[in-house]
């Protein structure tokens, strides 16, 4: 097993997202506090500073382990994430793995407010910034949230309504890194009703797009989560270190048996 470190919006009229009901995809970059999926980590901390000066970034290293048939051996350590809590935010952000270089794959933030806004305030400064919203759920169903999904790729987090309309999948274990890849993997293996919906006959979690969720309860505002993942991004990234290490394995084993000895008989 890879070990890591991780830390772990009212319903709103029509008119509060932006008129009539949005397209279901997102044309416009979408971050989190000026972070985006594929920077790398000098640009997380400069977007991080910028958020707040203040931030103190910690890097989160992690290994892959391998057996070479006697030993328990593992890989260089590498990135997997950093994280900070500034101003009433805890950030964390997600690396993918090698063979390749850091490149974003997911931010997590979860974030309280002093002088929390209603939820209209909240959704319209949303809105402000990223767009139309893509989905969002529908009232008086729990928690409230406001959804925006990667043009030109399968939308992997939404379901549809008994009305017949989108609405956001309400789980988040496929936004959770690192075992949203796992999620994501048995949810196309058992043909997941929201990834069947955006794929048709051909299922397969590496084709999900990406998605930018925000998230709360209640009213006014006074905490919120938002979730921005690279869904598919994580799930090939993630095959490709399992194909890595297997090789490092093969290879190990190869080597250990060509050194072995003939014990004394």
């Amino acid at each position: 097993m890879k070990k890591r470190v991780a830390f772990a919006c009212s319903v709103l009229a029509a008119a509060a997202l932006g008129g009539a009901a949005p397209a279901l995809a997102q044309t416009a970059p979408m971050d989190i506090a000026g972070i985006r999926i594929g920077m790398t980590e000098a640009e997380v901390v400069k977007a991080l500073k910028a958020f707040d000066a203040g931030a103190q970034v910690k890097r989160n290293m992690a290994s892959y382990p391998y057996f070479d048939g006697v030993n328990s051996l593992q890989t260089p350590e590498f990135l997997d994430s950093v994280g900070t809590s500034v101003a009433g935010s805890m950030f964390t952000v997600h690396f993918s793995g090698p063979p390749a270089e850091p490149r974003v794959l997911a931010v997590t933030r979860r974030s309280s407010n002093d002088n929390p806004p209603t939820g209209e305030q909240f959704a319209s400064a949303l809105i402000a910034k990223h767009g139309p919203a893509g989905v969002r759920s529908l009232p008086r169903t729990g928690a409230d949230i406001v959804q925006w999904n990667e043009a030109g790729k399968p939308t992997c987090t939404v379901l549809k309504h008994g009305s017949g309309q989108l609405v956001p999948d309400p789980g988040v274990g496929s936004l959770f890194p690192p075992t949203a890849v796992k999620v994501l993997e048995q949810q196309a293996r058992q043909r997941h009703p929201g990834l069947a919906l955006s794929m048709g006959a051909s299922v397969d979690a590496a084709r999900c797009g990406t998605v930018l969720r925000y998230q709360w309860s209640g009213e006014p505002v006074r905490n919120f989560e938002a979730w921005l993942v690279d869904q598919g991004g994580m799930v090939a990234a993630a095959r490709r270190s399992t194909q890595w290490v297997k090789g490092l394995e093969a290879e190990a084993v190869r080597k250990r048996q060509a050194q072995a000895g003939t014990p004394k008989l």
